[in-house]
């Protein structure tokens, strides 16, 4: 709890960073899409399911836009902090272990809000815009669910490739997987499993989120792994 008191005290210094990452890149993306398909719907679920849906002429840029904006946020939420007395401490205590733990699981929450962020603003566009009807479809639960659970897969790919390589590589290697599966969606690239159309049937959805789910452990184990057997000193 300590470790995750002493990240949250450090992300504090770039809070508002974070917030307008969160806000900015969702609204210039819905900014870029307003006279699209998307939000000539009739019902907000038609809008998130045309904006979240496989990629389209009338939905790609909002798709770059909304995973760039996540490759900036993952820069601020896990910025390098070897300045710091603690993490130092850490260091030297060699208590890197659950120090790294606690970063893994600080992004989570960002990651929720910069999803949760994206729907707010697509919605007030929506409803205030486009004079969309409000209605509510639980399918809209599991769209959430599963775009968040695929941009956190993204993430734990990218510390792991930053833990192993450098933090080069692992922008390069992230925003090439999401460039591809912008416009290449297909079974085999990652994004590909947080596309609305692509997980119609309920059986693909539990199959992509459990195996998802077991890879972002797998990674996040190889991360600790990794940092725990560095040589600091």
């Amino acid at each position: 709890m300590k470790r995750m008191d002493l990240e949250f005290t450090l992300i504090k210094m770039e809070f508002k960073k974070m917030m307008m990452t969160c806000l900015l890149f969702p609204l210039l993306g819905t900014m870029m899409s307003i006279r699209s398909e998307a939000f000539s719907s009739q019902h907000l679920p038609e809008l998130f399911a045309r904006l979240f849906g496989a990629v389209t002429i009338s939905n790609w840029m909002y798709w770059l836009m909304f995973c760039f904006g996540y490759v900036v946020l993952l820069q601020i939420v896990w910025k390098k902090r070897d300045q710091y007395f603690e993490h130092t401490l850490f260091i030297l205590l060699r208590d890197t272990t659950s120090y790294t733990i606690a970063r893994l699981l600080v992004a989570v929450p960002f990651t929720l809000v910069y999803v949760l962020a994206a729907f707010l603003i697509a919605s007030v566009f929506g409803l205030f815009v486009s004079h969309m009807a409000v209605s509510f479809d639980r399918s809209l639960v599991v769209m959430f669910i599963c775009i968040a659970v695929n941009l956190y897969w993204h993430a734990s790919v990218w510390m792991c490739l930053k833990v192993h390589a450098t933090n080069h590589l692992a922008n390069a290697v992230i925003l090439a997987l999401f460039f591809i599966g912008v416009k290449q969606p297909m079974a085999f690239v990652p994004l590909y499993y947080s596309m609305v159309d692509h997980l119609r049937g309920g059986l693909i959805v539990w199959l992509a989120l459990f195996v998802e789910l077991l890879l972002i452990g797998l990674f996040g184990y190889w991360t600790v792994k990794r940092v725990k057997n560095a040589d600091y000193i």
